[in-house]
């Protein structure tokens, strides 16, 4: 076991058994086990009073990937033969790129601006494939909301459908409700990785109470009040045992939640005065479940990961270099790249849990601090 790292990048904490099993003895007594359950059906109505939001405008599916081709197919229907193209960021998790695959369409990779390693709305306004692009499909990176103002104009004036990729965007949205918009779904990761977790799952959100509707039916082999399929549809049915573990879950969110502020506020903290090469990103700047350092260049980037490796700290490349420089999505078309390679050779995941010490935090700085000092004076000094 000695090849396990000391401190891991992520370790993952959901509810207790014994708070699940209150709510799996109802499905047992209901005997109701998928098929939209009233476990799913409690879950999509608490997760829509926690949100601020009405009650139609959250529904649940087996997999934050899922509620991405659930959200595609109910919004902008499977890809047409004179539109293929889906334009998609290239610095985001496989998944995005995958599902958008599912549902008939050609990903195109178009680059991040550094700065908020995301889609530039404006920039894709006037992009040289709008006339052959069927579906836009941006990220909120680490849960960093996009402009979801600038993304429904964007809709609006090209006449293409959004759908926005928000895996880790649940407490954003839980602090600004009015993120969620009836022009643009978007789709939540309810992984274990997630600050708000069934284990595994996802969820739609989003205003158009219509699209909604077919969301339910696409995610339901697109059956409307028969087992006739009327529309392209998949299997993305939530189970009751997933809805339990986040029925028990928002039971105590209130006190996880404070759990992570608690650790992202002493990385802060502990991390003040410190000679890093870079810059840490912590909540509310991003999803609780993260934090990130964003190195200086490339260099500082490569020595502090490997004196993280060398002490046994586990990091992660999140989205590694790009989805473009993957195998599978190599053969694929791509604009320029230059923003993407650059993100992706300059932040660095640092570990993080909702119950992660201060002295691992104290260690990993302490190791990242004398990395630093064997970088050339002008990077040790930033």
């Amino acid at each position: 076991m000695t090849d396990l790292p000391a401190i891991p990048v992520f370790r993952p904490l959901l509810p207790p058994a014994d708070a699940v099993a209150a709510y799996l003895r109802q499905a047992d007594a209901a005997r109701f086990y998928t098929n939209r359950g009233p476990l799913v059906r409690q879950l999509e109505q608490r997760l829509a009073a926690a949100l601020g939001l009405p009650g139609h405008a959250v529904r649940t599916a087996s997999s934050g990937t899922a509620a991405i081709e659930v959200a595609i197919l109910a919004h902008a229907g499977p890809a047409r033969a004179d539109r293929p193209l889906a334009l998609i960021p290239g610095y985001t998790f496989a998944a995005t790129a995958l599902a958008a695959e599912r549902c008939g369409y050609v990903p195109h990779f178009v680059d991040v601006d550094p700065d908020s390693w995301a889609v530039d709305p404006a920039a894709l306004a006037d992009h040289p494939l709008l006339a052959r692009t069927g579906l836009i499909l941006p990220v909120a990176p680490f849960g960093r909301m996009p402009d979801m103002a600038a993304l429904a104009r964007l809709s609006r004036d090209t006449g293409i459908p959004v759908v926005l990729d928000a895996a880790a965007s649940f407490e954003q949205v839980l602090d600004t409700p009015a993120l969620v918009t009836a022009e643009v779904p978007m789709a939540l990761s309810f992984h274990a990785t997630k600050t708000f977790s069934t284990g595994e799952g996802g969820a739609i959100l989003w205003l158009d109470a219509a699209g909604q509707d077919r969301a339910v039916q696409v995610a339901n082999f697109g059956f409307r009040l028969s087992r006739e399929c009327r529309i392209a549809g998949t299997n993305a049915k939530m189970s009751e045992y997933h809805a339990a573990v986040g029925l028990a879950m928002l039971d105590g969110f209130a006190d996880r939640r404070a759990a992570y502020a608690r650790v992202a506020a002493a990385w802060r903290a502990l991390s003040a005065g410190l000679a890093l090469p870079g810059r840490l990103f912590t909540a509310p700047e991003v999803s609780s479940a993260y934090v990130l350092l964003w190195a200086e260049d490339e260099t500082a980037f490569l020595t502090l990961e490997s004196a993280c490796t060398a002490a046994r700290i586990e990091t992660r490349r999140w989205y590694e270099a790009g989805l473009q420089d993957q195998p599978h999505f190599a053969h694929l078309g791509r604009d320029a790249m230059a923003g993407t390679r650059a993100v992706g050779g300059r932040l660095l995941g640092l570990p993080m849990a909702c119950d992660l010490t201060e002295e691992a935090i104290a260690t990993v700085l302490t190791t990242l601090h004398r990395a630093a000092a064997s970088l050339p004076p002008a990077r040790a000094a930033g």
